[in-house]
C-alpha cells in the first residue's frame, strides 16, 4: 500500500480510493463503498455517479458499478495491448457470427486473466461479455493456455503456494494437479473450462501466436455446459485454431 500523499485532496483521494476497490471485486455497490470510505451513502453515490459520467464506471442493470470503458481503455493502453485489441476484433466477431457464442480476447497478468475485449453470443441464454475484468487465471481455459505457454520456475514465480484458491470445486487446488493438466495443454494446443471458473459455464480456448511463438494472448468461446457440452468444444477447435493462426500471422 503506497503511503498518503502529504496534501491529500480528499475528493481524488476517495475516487481514487474507488477505482482501487476494483483491484479485489469485479462490483461496486453504494453502501460497500459508504462503508469503506467513511462516507454517507448520498455521498458514495454522488462519487460513483460522477466517475460514471466520466467512463470510469459503468451502472449495470442490477444498480451495481463495474469497470467503465475508459477505465478499460486506460489499463489496456498501460499493459501495451491496444493495437492487439485492435487488430483482433474483426477475428472476434467473425467467431461470434460462425459459433454464436461469446468470444474473448484474453491476457495473463501475473496469475490473473485480463479480459481484453468480447463480443456476447446471439442466444438468448448466453456467457456475458466481460471486457475488463480479472478472473483467476488457473480455472479459466485462456489462463490455461496462456500458462501453458511458461516455464515451470515462470509458473512456480506465479503461483509460489503448492495450494491454488479460485475458482469452483471442480478447480485445481495444488499446483502440482495444475502442472500435470498445463501438460496436456502444450500437447494438445488448446484448454477446456468444464465448470471450473463458474458452475454452468463451458469454454474453449487456443492461444494466439505471434511471428515469433510467442503466446500474446487467448481467444476463448464460452457459454452454458447444456449447449457447449464436451463434445461441441471439441467441434470448435478446429475453428477457434483457424482463427487464432490467423490473427497471430498478423502480429509483429
Amino acid at each position: 500500500m503506497s503511503a498518503p500523499a502529504n496534501y491529500p485532496i480528499e475528493s481524488v483521494e476517495n475516487a481514487a480510493r474507488v477505482l482501487l476497490m476494483l483491484r479485489d471485486r469485479r462490483d461496486l455497490r453504494v453502501a460497500d463503498v459508504a462503508v469503506e470510505l467513511g462516507i454517507a451513502r448520498s455521498s458514495a453515490h454522488r462519487m460513483l455517479t460522477t466517475l460514471q459520467s466520466q467512463g470510469l464506471l459503468q451502472q449495470k442493470p442490477t444498480r451495481v458499478y463495474a469497470a467503465g470503458p475508459q477505465l478499460v481503455q486506460i489499463g489496456v493502453a498501460v499493459i501495451g495491448a491496444t493495437d492487439l485489441r485492435a487488430v483482433a476484433r474483426p477475428t472476434l466477431e467473425r467467431l461470434r457470427r460462425h459459433l454464436g457464442e461469446t468470444v474473448h480476447l484474453i491476457i495473463l497478468d501475473g496469475s490473473t486473466i485480463v479480459f481484453l475485449d468480447g463480443v456476447e453470443g446471439t442466444f438468448a441464454i448466453r456467457a456475458a461479455e466481460r471486457t475488463g475484468d480479472r478472473a483467476p487465471a488457473h480455472p479459466s481455459a485462456a489462463g490455461k493456455v496462456l500458462l501453458a505457454s511458461l516455464t515451470r520456475e515462470q509458473l512456480r514465480e506465479r503461483y509460489p503456494s503448492s495450494r491454488l484458491r479460485g475458482g469452483t470445486t471442480a478447480a485445481k487446488k495444488s499446483r502440482r494437479m495444475l502442472e500435470d493438466e498445463l501438460e496436456i495443454v502444450r500437447s494438445q494446443g488448446h484448454a477446456v473450462n468444464l465448470g471450473e471458473s463458474e458452475i454452468g459455464l463451458h469454454a474453449l480456448a487456443v492461444p494466439v501466436r505471434d511471428s515469433a511463438g510467442n503466446a500474446r494472448a487467448a481467444i476463448s468461446v464460452s457459454g452454458p455446459s447444456v449447449r457447449l457440452t464436451e463434445d461441441k468444444l471439441t467441434e470448435h477447435v478446429p475453428v477457434l485454431l483457424q482463427a487464432a493462426d490467423q490473427l497471430g500471422a498478423s502480429l509483429s
